[in-house]
């Protein structure tokens, strides 16, 4: 039997502090969109990782991880700490 009511899968919460995605639901982002932080800045690019990658200090592979990992505590998927 379906809902007695219509009920989004997408939607504002009440008092708008929360955008909602139920199961079934998507955001999408189409070509030229973007995600961005409260300071609307887009984090920096980060190429992709080719051979001989070492995951050292003084490799390059860390510094690609914690890019990763700033970009994404950006817009709010990871805490910061």
């Amino acid at each position: 039997m379906a809902d007695a009511y219509y009920g989004p899968k997408v939607y504002a919460r009440q008092g708008g502090d929360a955008f909602v995605v139920k199961s079934g639901g998507a955001i999408v982002v189409q070509t030229g969109g973007k995600i961005l932080p409260n300071s609307e800045a887009q984090a920096t690019h980060i190429a992709n990782a080719t051979g001989g990658i070492t995951t050292s200090a003084a490799g390059t592979g860390q510094a690609k991880i914690n890019g990763i990992l700033a970009a994404l505590r950006g817009v709010g998927i990871l805490a910061t700490s």
